[in-house]
């Protein structure tokens, strides 16, 4: 059986106020385009389809139109839980009119997991569609003050009856113990009780998650995040993203492989000083701009946008702090407007401020001390 395991779409997602939206598309028709090409027995999106729990209108129809074609089209069996950024309703409403197509969701959490099962030719694989896991509910469904998220998980999985000799996976949305998070995922809770012992799942042959947006497995390959189609923050700018094609013989033999696709537009890190970075090719990609100029450079951002239009974060690491700024062996605390902004001018235009400009000043300094006193 060939599956493809997928998560973390975040359709509607906002970076840097920059909507993603036409990037989705973009990576989307690569996947549907993949999928024509090879058709897979099943696919599995395990969580966070939407970036919130009320997405924008092109979010929605970049999902049904995605759907309808995987589901009605190339009519592939769909498995989907919803994840924590998921309206869990807005998901499970889809369930009831489309589970007769061979798309199944999983939207809200109850106190049986749902099981789906298909077969190949070595025998039945057992799918089971856990959507995430919020603590609280949990504890009102079971009446059970769990201490943690992993005996949460625990109870759930030991009241499945599952059955060892056939082939068992799991979908879920959490946050393994020892993961590795980026700066795009939504924290669970405060503090460490979002985590989850990857130990509760090794009863299931493979183990489909989403949650955190890097490529990761636990358990040898038992246990994976797919990570997410496209990166969403520059902390991910050096994974490989994409999506994992699972083929699954008999029981013990799964062959896991990574998947990547071309993108619109790549996230990446820039490091260096001014010049040098203007110097470079020019792009569309998403940069963040990292200037280790020691002093300020007069309209950097706009100067870097015009050869590389979609810088969405520029930062001055080695700036001198106002602490570190002396005039006259003075700190800057001890010194007088006037000086401080001379000082400035200095730094900035890397030269002196003319007799006539600081006598401007001056007057527009004592203008407001004047005022100031008046009151």
């Amino acid at each position: 059986m060939k599956i493809i395991h997928t998560a973390d779409w975040h359709l509607g997602k906002i970076i840097y106020s920059n909507y993603m939206t036409e990037d989705q598309k973009y990576i989307l028709n690569n996947f549907i385009t993949y999928l024509k090409q090879n058709k897979p027995d099943v696919l599995i999106i395990a969580g966070d389809l939407y970036d919130r729990a009320v997405p924008p209108s092109e979010a929605v129809n970049l999902l049904n139109k995605t759907l309808s074609k995987i589901v009605l089209e190339m009519k592939i069996p769909t498995l989907i839980i919803s994840g924590n950024h998921d309206s869990s309703e807005r998901l499970e409403f889809l369930n009831g009119i489309l589970s007769g197509m061979d798309l199944h969701i999983e939207g809200t959490l109850k106190k049986e997991i749902k099981k789906v099962t298909f077969n190949d030719s070595f025998g039945p694989v057992n799918f089971y569609l856990l959507p995430y896991v919020e603590f609280q509910k949990a504890r009102d469904i079971f009446e059970i003050d769990f201490e943690n998220k992993t005996q949460a998980l625990k109870h759930y999985i030991d009241n499945i009856n599952i059955n060892e000799k056939e082939r068992n996976i799991l979908i879920s949305h959490e946050y393994i113990m020892g993961g590795e998070e980026s700066e795009s995922e939504r924290p669970l809770s405060i503090g460490g009780s979002e985590f989850v012992d990857f130990s509760v799942f090794e009863i299931f042959d493979y183990v489909a998650l989403g949650h955190l947006h890097r490529p990761q497995k636990f358990k040898n390959e038992k246990i994976n995040y797919s990570g997410s189609l496209l990166k969403y923050s520059f902390s991910e700018s050096n994974n490989k993203k994409g999506m994992n094609l699972v083929k699954i013989k008999e029981k013990g033999n799964i062959d896991v492989q990574k998947i990547s696709f071309e993108t619109e537009r790549d996230m990446r890190v820039m490091k260096g000083l001014f010049d040098e970075i203007m110097k470079e090719e020019s792009t569309d990609d998403y940069l963040q701009i990292i200037l280790e100029n020691e002093k300020p450079v007069y309209d950097a951002i706009n100067k870097l946008r015009s050869k590389f239009p979609n810088v969405l974060s520029l930062d001055f690491p080695n700036l001198k702090t106002n602490d570190d700024i002396k005039t006259s062996d003075k700190n800057i605390k001890d010194i007088s407007p006037v000086e401080l902004f001379e000082s400035f001018y200095e730094e900035v235009k890397q030269t002196q401020i003319k007799k006539e400009e600081k006598e401007i000043v001056e007057n527009i300094f004592n203008e407001i001390l004047t005022k100031r006193s008046d009151k």
